[in-house]
């Protein structure tokens, strides 16, 4: 945003992608068990524990963190936000025989609606899952005429994958309180006034009440996550990332290890968590090796420089 400090924009795409290599670990392991049983308290970047990341090793990204360097590879050679071109270069990606990533329900359909010539915006799939919402952060780094501009691309973004109207909503919602923080908002006052808006057709009041009531008990946050819901779908995965904003509003270390502790899909939960601490203007001091050691970094910041 033009209003926006280039550091904090450059912060939020990083903090995003973060949150993603951070779950690539434990990414879809659903007992709590295991996975403190196999690495104990997560602090890192850990090679994937599960059979959906095959090639991939700590520092690298899930299939989410994936999509969303190609749409800031996309982003960076364009100078702009253009669906097609998202489209064309997103499609290249996972018909290029080299790429090594998942490939998802909402990835496949979309990939063969594509391939069957259907107009962009009818390639979608019919997904509820929290993924497509979960790539917006590179859309912080351009210049935008208006933050209207900027979210009705992080709707379209959304929606070329993702045809479902709570993951196309979910995804303005948290871009909605990312700017809020940005201007110099609390995280708990941006959820407030973010929620209050009265356009919310698909997002439920009840997930928001039952995130706010489970990040004021007692139980911890890997516990209330597991109550919540760690599947993939947005009915589990907004109210675990809204407790998690609520608990930790000023603590993104926290946050983003609990996140990825408390399993299922940690790695939609941790990329739109990155997004809204990313905007926080101060934060406590991240560890250096997440930085250092995320394996993509290089080319993000050259991609970053090229945009700026």
């Amino acid at each position: 945003m033009s209003n926006m400090p280039l550091t904090q924009q450059h912060h939020i795409a990083k903090l995003s992608f973060i949150g993603d290599a951070l779950s690539l670990g434990p990414h879809w392991i659903y007992q709590q068990s295991e996975i403190e049983r196999k690495a104990g308290n997560i602090s890192g970047y850990l090679d994937p524990m599960s059979e959906y990341h095959p090639g991939k090793m700590n520092g690298d990204f899930t299939h989410y963190g994936d999509q969303a360097l190609v749409l800031l590879r996309s982003i960076s050679r364009a100078k702009h936000f253009s669906l097609q071109n998202f489209a064309d270069d997103w499609r290249s990606y996972w018909e290029d025989d080299k790429t090594i990533s998942y490939q998802d329900g909402a990835t496949k359909a979309t990939l063969r609606n594509l391939q069957e010539n259907l107009p962009i915006k009818e390639c979608a799939s019919s997904s509820n899952d929290m993924a497509g919402a979960a790539r917006i952060a590179p859309l912080f780094l351009l210049q935008w005429d208006s933050q209207e501009a900027l979210l009705l691309a992080v709707r379209e973004q959304t929606a070329f994958t993702h045809g479902n109207s709570a993951v196309i909503e979910s995804a303005e919602f948290f871009a909605r309180i990312a700017l809020h923080v940005a201007a110099g908002k609390s995280i708990r006052e941006s959820l407030t006034l973010t929620a209050e808006m009265d356009h919310w057709n698909a997002i439920q009041r009840d997930w928001i009440e039952a995130a706010a009531k489970s990040s004021a008990s007692d139980e911890s946050a890997e516990s209330s996550a597991e109550t919540l819901g760690l599947t993939c779908h947005v009915p589990d995965a907004f109210p675990v990332i809204v407790d998690l904003l609520f608990r930790y509003p000023l603590d993104p270390i926290t946050a983003l290890t609990k996140n990825a502790q408390a399993g299922g899909d940690s790695a939609a939960r941790g990329m739109i968590l990155g997004l809204v601490y990313g905007a926080l203007p101060e934060t406590s001091k991240l560890p250096e090796t997440w930085f250092t050691d995320l394996r993509a970094l290089d080319e993000i910041e050259r991609l970053i420089r090229e945009l700026s």
